[in-house]
């Protein structure tokens, strides 16, 4: 094996010295910060790891004039867009992870002893597949064969545990205002898989926290408010350390409803993967306000175009969506024509004045 540089060595060592203590504080024997100095630890060693595959395949972690190293999602970018070592599954997985880190870090949520132990071992297996496509070594080589996660219910299903998560926290939605926070704190650890599996990952934020409680206390079905969730799958092989558990990204099955479940809702999640963008998700894109976003959309003549503009009614609720064509449509035209121009061109359209 060819000598590596320094720098790349150190990274390398960092990356696994803080994946054998994330195991090893899962495997603690008591709760007191386990969750959240479990996925810290975990983020910490996949920086460390791609930092040093993107300084040993491009010499420099660092952008031009930049004081800092890159930030993880600047990590995520060149490691699957230029570097080609991850996939689009693998990451989606890091995604998730970096929106739990996130939380963790800089807020609170609960997380389970099943989503932890999903994100640990599933976390394992990914961290041992990049390092030895990357450098041709496996995990084995540096730790024993018996460090890994430890559960005595390992998930084997991920919509079931997912299930489970949400019939807790409508548990605690019902149990009044007083459970509020608690079930607002289980739904975190819940948006993050949502969020994170979006296109262009993201991090879970209050305002859609609430809006997710809100539309579930009025009656909302979950596969409706995150329709992200339904693509996620786990892959299993294996035991020991050659056990190896991923989460994937699938599209969006059709299939019959079964009992107890409305047809309409298991019919339709496909529409919601492709109509994933509210109004004010597209101006929070675009980085105008909702009526400003309006008039570049009458610009464009959107809400004729079946592609990128689509209205469904589910019960009492009807949705008013937007695609991902849509979100680029506008941001072509945002590049093309100036706020000023097209308020006062569309204004009394958005207004109602017209």
């Amino acid at each position: 094996m060819p000598r590596e540089k320094r720098d790349v060595k150190e990274l390398k060592q960092r990356a696994i010295h803080s994946l054998v203590l994330a195991i090893e504080l899962f495997n603690r024997p008591h709760e007191d910060g386990r969750p959240e100095g479990t996925l810290i630890l975990l983020h910490h060693a996949f920086e460390m790891l791609l930092k040093a595959i993107i300084k040993d395949k491009k010499g420099t972690v660092h952008a031009k004039g930049e004081k800092y190293s890159y930030g993880f999602d600047k990590c995520l970018e060149i490691a699957q867009a230029e570097l080609k070592v991850l996939s689009k599954d693998e990451r989606s997985a890091l995604s998730i992870l970096d929106a739990h880190r996130d939380t963790a870090v800089h807020y609170y949520q609960d997380v389970s002893e099943d989503l932890l132990y999903l994100q640990s071992q599933s976390a394992v297996t990914l961290f041992d597949d990049i390092l030895s496509k990357s450098f041709g070594v496996k995990l084995a080589d540096f730790i024993p064969e018996r460090v890994l996660p430890v559960s005595t219910r390992p998930p084997k299903d991920i919509q079931l545990l997912i299930d489970s998560e949400l019939t807790q926290v409508d548990d605690l939605l019902r149990a009044g205002n007083r459970r509020g926070i608690q079930a607002t704190a289980r739904l975190r650890s819940v948006m993050a898989l949502a969020t994170a599996s979006r296109e262009n990952a993201e991090r879970v934020t209050e305002s859609e926290l609430r809006k997710a409680v809100q539309r579930r206390r009025s009656g909302e079905e979950w596969k409706v408010i995150f329709p992200e969730i339904g693509q996620l799958r786990l892959d299993t092989e294996g035991e020991g350390m050659p056990f190896s558990l991923r989460i994937r990204k699938e599209g969006m099955p059709v299939r019959m409803a079964g009992d107890g479940e409305d047809a309409m809702v298991v019919r339709d999640r496909d529409w919601f993967d492709k109509f994933n963008l509210s109004l004010d998700d597209v101006a929070k894109k675009l980085k105008k306000t909702p009526p400003k976003t309006r008039a570049y959309m009458f610009e464009i003549n959107l809400w004729n175009d079946p592609e990128m503009y689509g209205e469904k009614k589910i019960k009492s609720q009807r949705y008013k969506r937007y695609t991902q064509k849509a979100l680029e449509a506008l941001r072509a035209a945002v590049d093309q024509h100036t706020e000023e121009e097209m308020w006062e061109k569309h204004k009394g359209k958005v207004l109602g004045r017209e």
